[in-house]
């Protein structure tokens, strides 16, 4: 009976129903002063902002303490191991939560970094970033390919399999696929580490590897890449990798000739399939047969 009345005390004046003189009984017990912390801690669950290890060692000082005037009940050890573990469990969520945002097939998708950098991310690719701290931990995890406006002044690292880019206030394009990797820097300057090599990129230059070697390429003179405009360029990549973009950008699946290899180099529409299966048959000789989502490229 006496666990009970004091468990209904306690929760009176958790929901503020006290009267004035049941709450200075109450704050004359010898335990109010932790009761008082362990509510202010509960009610700001902001995983930042917690001190897990003061308030730890606050409960356990007062739970091992030996009073002269009054022992504490042992339901307050209960509740404060479960305002611990709530608040253990809050901050783990906040430190550990990633924020991940997908691109389909056929779609893309743009987004803004708690800095308010922006994110394109074309068709078929993700990111991953953490929200919480963003300052001291600025990466972000890259499957596929996008374009970065970096806000002025910002410093953050784009992470893929096959490398990583450093970037201070830029714009840049990124394209992590299959054993392709391709950067290009449109503003500012881009660090790239790939494969044991370190490059800095400047306005107009891109850099690429297959299968860790790297490819030269022409300067870029757009201002954007451009997929962005529905029109995607190509240099030496392999006519695989070329359909497998296609297959991405329209949502549709094409099978190609074995024994069709040679690299392809030019540019191809991506809002026109017509167009772009003409330039691709025209060229490597082949013919093209649509049943439903599925194009079957034969040769001549």
């Amino acid at each position: 009976m006496k666990e009970e009345k004091e468990n209904n005390k306690l929760a009176k004046w958790l929901d503020g129903r006290m009267t004035d003189e049941e709450l200075r009984e109450f704050e004359a017990l010898p335990g109010f002063e932790t009761y008082n912390k362990i509510k202010a801690f509960s009610g700001a669950l902001t995983a930042p902002d917690v001190d897990i290890d003061t308030l730890y060692q606050n409960v356990t000082r007062h739970k091992n303490r030996k009073s002269s005037v009054r022992k504490l009940n042992p339901w307050f050890a209960k509740i404060a191991a479960t305002l611990l573990l709530t608040l253990g469990l809050t901050y783990f969520f906040y430190t550990t939560h990633t924020t991940n945002t997908v691109a389909e097939t056929g779609a893309r998708t743009e987004f803004l970094l708690p800095d308010h950098s922006s994110i394109v991310l074309n068709a078929g690719s993700e990111a991953e970033y953490r929200t919480w701290n963003w300052d001291n931990n600025r990466i972000v995890e890259l499957n596929g390919e996008a374009y970065f406006k970096v806000a002025k002044g910002k410093k953050f690292d784009v992470v893929t399999p096959l490398g990583t880019v450093t970037v201070v206030g830029t714009q840049f394009n990124v394209k992590a696929r299959g054993n392709r990797f391709d950067v290009t820097c449109f503003e500012g300057k881009v660090m790239v580490n790939s494969n044991g090599e370190e490059i800095m990129l400047t306005p107009g230059q891109s850099v690429s590897f297959e299968d860790g070697k790297n490819i030269i390429v022409p300067l870029e003179e757009a201002k954007q890449p451009g997929w962005i405009t529905y029109e995607v360029a190509f240099h030496s990549e392999k006519l695989t990798n070329v359909i497998a973009e296609m297959e991405r950008q329209y949502g549709l699946t094409i099978s190609l000739p074995e024994d069709v290899y040679s690299p392809f180099s030019g540019a191809l529409p991506m809002n026109d399939l017509d167009t772009a299966l003409d330039n691709i048959t025209s060229i490597y000789h082949l013919k093209a047969k649509r049943t439903g989502d599925r194009i079957v490229l034969t040769s001549e």
